[in-house]
C-alpha cells in the first residue's frame, strides 16, 4: 500500500475499534451448552430442494474481531458469542441440542455450521470438538451437504484432509467471506484483513480435497455509491465463479450494533442497498456464471430500515421473489416486480455523488 492508502486504512481501523468500543466486555452471559441460534428453512441443495439446518455455535468469537484490527466494518456477530473460551464438551452439547431440529425431516438435508467467527479456527473451536461435531453429522444419512464457515487462513491442507476423511463423500463447502474481489474495497471499505490471493489459496486447498467454496459477496460496503456497489458485487460474483467457487451467497449489508456501518447510518451517511439493486445483481449474475454454480440470497432484516429495502410498499414482494429465486434459480420471479419507487432508485444510480460519501469520513475521528 502507498502512503495515502495506508493512512485511510489506519483511519478505518481506528473507526472500527471506536465503534466496537467496550461492547465485547458487555456480551451477555449464556448457557454454554446451548447454541447461539438454530433454524431450519427450505434450501437449494445441489440441484434439489430440501431443508437446511443452520447452527450458530456460541464460541469465543472471530479472531479478527477480537484483535486490534477492529474486525469488519459491518459485522458485530461476535456479540452473539460466549465472550470466552468454551470447553470442548459444551460445544459438542450445543451441536447435539441443535440437531434435534432435524427430527422428522426427509432427505436431502444440509447442515450449516457457523460460529461468530471461524469453525476451523483451532482456538475458537478446539480440534477435538470439531472432530466430534463432524462425526455426529456423518452418522445421519439424510445429510447430503455440509457447509462450514471459516476465514481463509484456517483452511490448511491438514484441516481439509481431516474434514474430508470424516464426512466421506458428502458435498462439503467452506463458506468464506470474499465480500469483494477488489482488494482496495475489501481492505478499506470492509477492513476484512486478507487479500484476494489468500482467498484463492484457501479455495484451491479446499478444492484439492474435493471441498467446494461458498463465496460470500457483500452488497454495498460503506463508502460505495449504490451504482458502484451494484457493479462491485456483480464483478465479485463473476470473479468468484471464475476462481472456482461452487456457490455464491449474496449478502446485502444489514446495519448491526457497535459497527462502523451503524455509526454512519445513525448519522445519515449510509443507507442499506435497495432491493432493486439486489434483484438486479441476482438477475445479471445468474446470466453470467455457469449454471452449475448456485447463486443464493437470504437477506437479513429485509424490508426494514436496517436492512435492504425499497419504499416499503413493494418490499415483501421483492423478498419473496429473492427467496424463491434462491430455491429454483429462475430469474422469472423478478420479471413481474414493479413499483413506482423504481424511478427513485434509478435516479440514485445515476446521480448519487461519490463526493458525499467521501464527505462522511468527517465522522471517523473517535
Amino acid at each position: 500500500m502507498n502512503g495515502i492508502t495506508d493512512g485511510l486504512k489506519d483511519i478505518i481501523t481506528k473507526a472500527s475499534l471506536a465503534a466496537r468500543g467496550s461492547s465485547l466486555s458487555r456480551i451477555r452471559r449464556r448457557n454454554l451448552s446451548e447454541p447461539a441460534a438454530k433454524w431450519v428453512v427450505q434450501s437449494r441443495i445441489g440441484s434439489e430442494v430440501g431443508y437446511a439446518l443452520s447452527i450458530v455455535l456460541a464460541t469465543s468469537g472471530c479472531s479478527h474481531a477480537r484483535s486490534e484490527k477492529g474486525g469488519c466494518t459491518m459485522c458485530s456477530y461476535i456479540l452473539d458469542g460466549a465472550g470466552q473460551n468454551v470447553p470442548t464438551e459444551d460445544l459438542i452439547q450445543q451441536f447435539q441440542n441443535a440437531l434435534t431440529s432435524l427430527k422428522g425431516l426427509m432427505a436431502p438435508i444440509s447442515v450449516k455450521v457457523y460460529t461468530s467467527g471461524s469453525f476451523l479456527d483451532p482456538v475458537e473451536v478446539p480440534p477435538e470438538a470439531r472432530a466430534e461435531i463432524l462425526k455426529a453429522i456423518d452418522e445421519d444419512d439424510r445429510v447430503r451437504q455440509v457447509v462450514l464457515e471459516s476465514r481463509p487462513e484456517y483452511m490448511t491442507d491438514e484441516t481439509a484432509s481431516l474434514v474430508r476423511e470424516i464426512l466421506g463423500d458428502r458435498e462439503i463447502e467452506i463458506g468464506m467471506g470474499l465480500e469483494s474481489a477488489d482488494d482496495g474495497v475489501r481492505s478499506l471499505c470492509i477492513n476484512k484483513g486478507f487479500s484476494l490471493s489468500e482467498f484463492e489459496t484457501a479455495l484451491k486447498t479446499a478444492a484439492s480435497h474435493g471441498i467446494g467454496t461458498r463465496a460470500y459477496v457483500l452488497v454495498k460496503p460503506p463508502f460505495l455509491t449504490e451504482r458502484d456497489a451494484l457493479l462491485d458485487a456483480l464483478q465479485t460474483i463473476i470473479a468468484a465463479a471464475e476462481l472456482g467457487a461452487t456457490t455464491i451467497s449474496v449478502n446485502p449489508v444489514n446495519v448491526q450494533k457497535h459497527t462502523l456501518v451503524q455509526r454512519m447510518w445513525s448519522r445519515g451517511h449510509y443507507r442499506p442497498p435497495w432491493l432493486w439493486t439486489v434483484t438486479e445483481i441476482l438477475k445479471e449474475s445468474r446470466d453470467q456464471v455457469a449454471s452449475d454454480v448456485n447463486v443464493v440470497c437470504d437477506p437479513v432484516a429485509a424490508g426494514k430500515p436496517r436492512g435492504t429495502h425499497n419504499c416499503g410498499k413493494c418490499d415483501d414482494a421483492f423478498v419473496k421473489a429473492i427467496r424463491q429465486f434462491s430455491l429454483d434459480q429462475s430469474t422469472s420471479h423478478f420479471e413481474v416486480l414493479d413499483c413506482g419507487c423504481k424511478s427513485q432508485w434509478s435516479h440514485v444510480l445515476e446521480h448519487e455523488d461519490f463526493a458525499q460519501l467521501v464527505h462522511s469520513l468527517r465522522f471517523h475521528i473517535p
